[in-house]
């Protein structure tokens, strides 16, 4: 059962331009049949008639009207007021003789067919009755007619003020008090009159919700014995209210005891009437124990679902769309600090949103007019101790029935550890960046000045340098020199003048144990305030925080790279490791470097090794193959064998693991055919260009599509002699990278031929970016890029892989471009 404590439902407040203040014209209206009645009790229930009612002075000017006649007459009621009878009114087939002035002033009854216009075109007929008031006041009652038979809708009895008493609270009499009567033993409601607290009359209705089989049973009993302890005090509060002519509500909710000591909960309505010449209530009840339990169903279901938000794991912010705080969750005060009091009916700037991050959280709720549902996005939440926090923000755009927005749901999640760990893969990705542009850096230079210095340059964006010491060792004679040094001068890291000779190298250097060993050295010692140069032939340092790593190649130590600084615990065991990889890279470039500088009879050793670098190139992109056939064949074998348990969504990201796999394996692939175009001698056959070029094009289709780009190609086109595979692969990297190096709108591109003797020239000609004479060597080599990777995606791989493939079969490439204006790339193949 549910809390027995009344309830009710207020009604609903009539406009105050349609309500007329007849108060002071109905003052002196008391009598009825000699019982005084209350003035109050009586404007009530003329205000609340279902007759039409109005009052009118002697003349048969109107002084008030009710609403009832306002509805009918269809006229606000401050119209109505001051307008006479005849204005309203016009004779139709009357009783009466002579005007309503003329009657009304010679205080005659009127019982007449009326009729009046209720809207342009359309007159009603109704029957009009008048009867005395005190102080020469008239009231005047109509109800409409029927169209058959001349019969009032709602007959009104001529008897005085027994007109408006009756009427308004609902007694019938005469004809209609049969079909009264089967209404009211037939009413779905339980309904009973209460006079004086007891039960005068009930219907079945009524006995059957309290559990009695006939009004015997309960006639003549007080009401109280049928109301629930709780619900006594509120129903007679209710009950006194009403006979004082006070509001009370339309409907309010009590509960009842049926017979045997059981409860129920009735929805009930009051109406005041007159039975049998007395004051009395009307009482109306149905049973709401079914409403009573879907709202406790529905308490259950919120109380669950508060629950289910108190317990996430995330914090929840639910606000209106003006972004006013509604509701947050007991994560949310836990993980903010913010109380839910505080929180409550916060408005946008929230104290939790950092200033600096406010203008990025309201982008972020424009996009939600656009998108239901936003997702993964990260901003600083400040904490009530002033702390901030990382968080993952995901709010969601809730919509009613209609499809229209109500509300909005914000979930926040902390990835303080998530943003640590990405912190951390930062460092790392840097780190490997650096190797990797060192790697790619000193693989372009033979000269080693050129190599310690760009060393020393990435060491410097990974590990904090006071200074930076590269020192290279002669094993037969024992001996070191120094290659590069950098230290503080005057608090500024600069390069430090090196000597020229050869060092001994003494045991008792630090550095002789580090080539002794090949192990790496870490040295923290207390912070050293001696920010002195390195001297040029000092060797060891004693410094606050010293790594020393060899740089060691194919078991033969090149020499020994050191860094070091000024402060206390700078370096770790992570540093350690990574400049052990960095000088791993720099032994190997400075020892290319030396053999190269060798005499032409180590030129022989060096393409040996050139040669170890391509097979293991092979080897890795063979290796990687592998795994990647296993999972591209997995995943077809998921895709066919369980595709029905996947949804669309699911489906789909399957295809796309095996594209990807697909794709991967072509690009390795490519590297593999770079590896081996040099070395490979694959058969030529004679080529038609135009067949190769169509495929090609067909190839790039929708790229050519998404662009709307034009292209040209030459009508005739020879046959040469290539290999087909590798032609293609020239044809395809020119024409993507014309699309793609395109600022215009529409990209032409144009590909023809010349045919001499000894060679076929192909161009490729665009009207794209264009290119710099300076940079027209630069671009074919290896990983150049002459932009930015956010502008132009790409390795920079593309057109080494085109010029290895046209030197390999005899011919050159070169470019001719204007900035601006676009580029042609030029080719030539020997012909035959």
């Amino acid at each position: 059962m549910t809390n027995a404590t009344p309830t009710y439902r207020r009604r609903a407040r009539v406009r105050g331009d349609e309500k007329p203040k007849a108060k002071n014209h109905l003052k002196g209206v008391k009598k009825r049949k000699g019982i005084e009645q209350p003035v109050d009790v009586f404007e009530s229930a003329f205000e609340k008639s279902f007759v039409p009612l109005l009052i009118t002075d002697r003349f048969g000017r109107c002084m008030a009207a009710n609403e009832s006649a306002a509805r009918l007459l269809n006229r606000r009621r401050a119209v109505l007021v001051r307008k006479t009878l005849d204005a309203i009114f016009t004779l139709h087939g009357s009783t009466t003789v002579g005007g309503f002035q003329a009657r009304l002033s010679q205080e005659e009854s009127l019982d007449a067919e009326v009729a009046f216009e209720q809207k342009k075109g359309t007159t009603v007929r109704v029957r009009l009755r008048s009867n005395n008031l005190d102080s020469g006041l008239r009231l005047i009652s109509f109800a409409r007619m029927h169209e058959q038979g001349s019969q009032e809708e709602q007959p009104v009895k001529a008897r005085g003020t027994a007109a408006l008493l009756d009427e308004f609270f609902s007694l019938p009499w005469g004809d209609e008090a049969t079909d009264y009567h089967s209404l009211f033993q037939h009413s779905p409601y339980g309904i009973c009159i209460l006079q004086n607290d007891r039960l005068a009359v009930v219907n079945p209705t009524f006995c059957r919700l309290l559990g009695y089989r006939s009004g015997e049973d309960v006639a003549g009993k007080e009401i109280r014995e049928f109301l629930d302890q709780g619900s006594r005090m509120f129903f007679s509060l209710l009950q006194h209210r009403v006979f004082r002519g006070e509001t009370i509500p339309m409907r309010f909710e009590i509960r009842m005891i049926r017979h045997g000591g059981a409860t129920i909960d009735v929805e009930t309505s009051f109406a005041l009437i007159w039975y049998r010449g007395a004051p009395a209530l009307n009482l109306t009840i149905s049973d709401i124990t079914d409403r009573k339990e879907l709202e406790k169903r529905l308490t259950d279901s919120e109380s669950l679902l508060r629950n289910v938000i108190n317990s996430m794991v995330d914090a929840l912010v639910i606000t209106d769309l003006q972004g006013k705080v509604l509701d947050v969750n007991d994560e949310f005060q836990r993980f903010t600090g913010f109380t839910r009091r505080e929180a409550f009916a916060a408005e946008i700037p929230y104290p939790w949103v950092p200033e600096e991050s406010l203008r990025s959280f309201m982008s972020w709720l424009e996009k939600l007019r656009e998108h239901n549902v936003l997702r993964d996005f990260d901003i600083t939440w400040l904490r009530k101790s002033g702390e901030r926090v990382s968080v993952s923000l995901n709010t969601t755009l809730l919509r009613n029935a209609a499809g229209d927005p109500v509300l909005m749901v914000n979930i926040a999640r902390d990835i303080s550890e998530r943003q640590a760990s990405r912190e951390e893969l930062s460092r790392q990705l840097q780190r490997l960046q650096v190797l990797y542009d060192l790697s790619r850096a000193l693989t372009e230079t033979l000269n080693t000045d050129d190599i310690v210095r760009t060393t020393y340059q990435q060491i410097e964006k990974v590990i904090p340098v006071d200074g930076f010491v590269i020192d290279l060792y002669d094993e037969e004679k024992s001996e070191i020199r120094r290659a590069y040094a950098v230290d503080l001068v005057n608090g500024i890291r600069a390069e430090i003048e090196v000597p020229h000779g050869p060092i001994s190298l003494d045991k008792s250097f630090t550095t002789a144990e580090v080539i002794s060993t090949r192990k790496p050295l870490l040295q923290l010692k207390p912070s050293s305030d001696q920010h002195v140069p390195l001297h040029p032939d000092a060797i060891d340092s004693q410094k606050a925080s010293l790594m020393m790593v060899p740089m060691v190649s194919k078991q033969k130590t090149i020499g020994v790279l050191s860094v070091h600084s000024y402060e206390s615990e700078m370096y770790s065991q992570e540093h350690l490791t990574l400049l052990q990889s960095i000088a791993h890279l720099a032994g190997i470039a400075i020892e290319k470097a030396q053999l190269y500088q060798e005499t032409i009879r180590k030129s022989l050793e060096i393409e040996a090794r050139n040669k170890e670098l391509d097979d293991f190139t092979y080897v890795v992109s063979h290796d990687l193959k592998e795994p990647l056939i296993s999972v591209e064949g997995y995943a077809k074998m998921i895709r066919h064998e369980y595709q029905q348990l996947f949804d669309a969504g699911g489906r789909e990201y399957l295809q796309a693991v095996v594209d990807s796999c697909s794709h991967m394996k072509r690009l390795i692939d490519d590297l593999l055919l770079l590896s081996r175009i040099s070395k490979l001698r694959e058969k030529r056959s004679k080529i038609k260009l135009a067949g190769l070029i169509s495929d090609v094009l067909e190839e790039l289709r929708f790229s050519i599509r998404e662009r709307k780009a034009e292209v040209i190609v030459q009508e005739v086109l020879p046959e040469i002699v290539a290999v087909d595979t590798h032609l293609r692969i020239v044809f395809r990297n020119l024409i993507a990278n014309a699309l793609k190096f395109c600022d215009k709108a529409i990209p032409r591109i144009e590909i023809g031929s010349r045919v001499t003797p000894d060679f076929t020239t192909l161009f490729v000609r665009d009207n794209g970016i264009g290119i710099e004479k300076a940079h027209f060597e630069k671009i074919f080599l290896i990983f150049q890029r002459l932009h930015r990777k956010d502008e132009y995606e790409g390795v920079g791989a593309g057109l080494t892989i085109v010029k290895k493939i046209v030197e390999s079969h005899g011919g050159q490439i070169w470019i001719e471009s204007t900035v601006g204006q676009g580029a042609t790339f030029v080719f030539t193949i020997p012909t035959g």
